[in-house]
């Protein structure tokens, strides 16, 4: 019986190792890779950014990728933080615990500040397609990285244009006192009064709230021929909407935020003559802008906007420093996304120091006949 036994143990075990044996090769050739999306998912630019990874997912898992000597299957982590800035530090550690190379998040400066720490700790790359804030790339860490303009590049912009292009001789000033909002204010009004413009009013509105009674009044007080809002849609629409019920002219100056989901097709509530500055080169450079525009809308709802393709080359990005490392590892990819160059659907794209972008484009649009119209680029 104990010579049974231990020829049947012998058997089972040979049959153990033999299936190790011949399973060893596919573990070692492949590998699923997480790269987290994080972000309020169910709002419009929070589906965009969403839709914009996994539409950059299917097209590289399509093609087939190969890291080292691994075949590689690309899969998103996703999580809604709701803009909120507590469930964006636990949506960050979840993120991290379930092992993403890298996040594609988050939506805002301030959320995701409160997340960046945790991913610094980590070695896991952040790259914001929608975070303008100057604060974000002055924290000190490596991980960050801005594919947009930060808000210092763009408030000089905006106060050249309303200045040069606007010639506005009376401007209001109103932000939505988040981060992002209290820094455009600021950049603006320090390069509105270096180019001998004037501030003659100014107003904050808290980014959840929709009464406006006292910014209109300081409106109609002032005498403003321009109001510039350093606020985001949806508030940015509601503030347009009620100026115009009020049969205000007063023209209104934007930031890239303020873009409505139907951008650049109709203006929605935006009355004619308003100006908006957005990030990135105008949709019509964009390399087969119309081919690419016809493929994502036959799959997806959400809004086709700039940040769409700042978040489609953060995963190409995320997936160009894996294959340069030759690894999956995140704590060697934040070297590489410093040192490259990289020409994305954005543009031209390569990271001073902090992570900001360098030399990062602008457009400003228009509202014309109900559409965005491309007015110039800058700079």
């Amino acid at each position: 019986m104990r010579r049974t036994l231990l020829i049947c143990w012998g058997v089972a075990a040979g049959t153990v190792m033999a299936a190790t044996i011949e399973a060893a090769p596919v573990e070692a050739i492949s590998q699923t890779v997480l790269i987290g999306v994080i972000g309020p998912l169910t709002i419009p630019r929070g589906e965009s950014t969403r839709d914009a990874a996994q539409f950059a997912v299917d097209r590289i898992n399509a093609q087939g990728l190969r890291i080292g000597d691994k075949d590689v299957r690309l899969k998103l982590f996703l999580a809604d933080d709701k803009n909120d800035l507590n469930l964006a530090v636990i949506n960050a550690r979840a993120a991290v615990a379930a092992g993403v190379v890298g996040v594609v998040g988050h939506l805002t400066t301030d959320a995701s500040i409160a997340a960046a720490k945790i991913y610094n700790e980590a070695g896991v790359p952040q790259l914001s397609p929608t975070a303008a804030g100057r604060e974000f790339t002055q924290l000190g860490y490596s991980t960050v990285f801005q594919l947009l303009g930060h808000s210092e590049y763009t408030a000089q912009y905006l106060a050249e244009t309303a200045i040069k292009v606007l010639r506005a001789k009376r401007i209001m000033l109103i932000d939505n006192d988040t981060l992002l909002g209290k820094a455009l204010a600021r950049g603006f009004l320090t390069a509105v009064s270096r180019q001998g413009g004037q501030i003659v009013e100014s107003e904050k509105i808290n980014a959840k709230s929709s009464d406006f009674n006292a910014a209109i009044a300081k409106v109609t007080s002032s005498g403003a021929d321009l109001v510039f809002f350093a606020g985001v849609a949806p508030q940015t629409n509601a503030f347009a909407a009620r100026l115009r019920q009020l049969g205000l002219q007063t023209r209104l100056l934007l930031a890239g935020g303020a873009i409505n989901p139907l951008f650049p097709r109709k203006t929605e509530e935006y009355p004619e003559g308003t100006l908006v500055l957005v990030n990135g080169n105008p949709v019509e450079k964009v390399q087969n802008f119309k081919r690419l525009e016809q493929a994502y809308r036959e799959r997806y709802t959400s809004p086709l906007i700039p940040q769409t393709w700042f978040a489609y080359d953060a995963v190409d990005m995320l997936v160009e420093a894996m294959k340069r490392a030759g690894a999956t590892n995140p704590r060697l990819l934040s070297p590489i996304l410093h040192q490259m160059k990289f020409n994305g659907l954005s543009g031209s794209i390569s990271f001073a120091a902090d992570g900001s972008l360098t030399a990062p484009p602008y457009t400003l649009y228009r509202a014309e006949q109900g559409s965005w119209k491309t007015l110039n680029t800058l700079p």
